[in-house]
């Protein structure tokens, strides 16, 4: 990394925490620190934006805690890849707090996937088929196990947005997949959800195979919707349950 005209000095007056936060967030953004380059040294950085070590180490634990550096042993700051686990790791936090409801998330997932099963039968090779057929496959065989089922789900829906071929569209699935991925956990210890899902799964892919577009998002709409339906029963069953439970954790259905 070039040390030199990187970082701005600025006004001892203004924010300093807040204002170092922004210009390593500013940097990232316009790619002049790329995802593995190393930040000077704490003290070399203080003297670069004319603060003191103590304002640019606060600085680092806010910037570590938004998942945009992490600090390596030996090895100094360095920026990380930013995708959409930090933006899922929010996205639980705030269903935790009761700031989003799983429906909040869902009605947008369906917005997205609907639209990539479309894109899918559009534009999908036949390489790419191939492999979403393997990955219906799977899931069949898995659905006797609820871990590895939602494993092969997870799997089936991240490979449908690639075919999208455009990483924002995975960066935005990959946002949910956190909190998405307990909820399936949560509902999946039935067997029975395993294998009411399975025939959607299969019905998405073949639709997609014969490069029906409307067919694609049809299904893709059905499934969703059973899906939701599944998951509001059942993690309302729980929060029927757990009512009387104060210490346990609940989430708005």
């Amino acid at each position: 990394m070039n040390d030199t005209g990187q970082f701005q000095a600025f006004d001892n007056k203004q924010r300093l925490v807040d204002n170092v936060v922004k210009q390593v967030i500013r940097l990232i953004a316009e790619s002049k620190l790329e995802a593995g380059s190393r930040l000077p040294p704490e003290m070399k950085l203080a003297e670069q934006i004319g603060v003191s070590r103590t304002v640019v180490r606060e600085a680092m634990q806010i910037l570590i805690a938004k998942g945009l550096v992490e600090t390596h042993h030996g090895i100094g700051t360095i920026v990380r890849a930013v995708g959409g686990e930090q933006i899922s790791d929010h996205l639980a936090l705030m269903v935790q707090v009761n700031e989003l409801s799983l429906d909040n998330l869902h009605n947008v997932r369906s917005i997205l996937e609907i639209e990539i099963a479309g894109i899918a039968a559009s534009q999908a090779t036949p390489e790419e088929i191939k492999h979403l057929s393997q990955l219906v496959d799977q899931l069949e065989r898995d659905s006797v196990d609820p871990t590895r089922y939602v494993e092969a789900d997870g799997q089936f829906h991240r490979f449908l947005a690639q075919t999208a071929h455009n990483p924002l569209l995975e960066i935005l699935l990959d946002s949910f997949a956190g909190i998405m991925k307990e909820v399936r956990l949560s509902v999946s210890q039935d067997p029975a959800v395993g294998l009411s899902g399975m025939p959607d799964h299969r019905r998405i892919m073949e639709r997609v195979k014969a490069g029906d577009v409307a067919g694609a998002r049809q299904a893709m709409q059905d499934h969703l919707k059973r899906a939701r339906e599944i998951q509001r029963q059942t993690i309302g069953r729980e929060d029927s349950e757990g009512a009387n439970a104060p210490k346990r954790s609940r989430r708005r259905a």
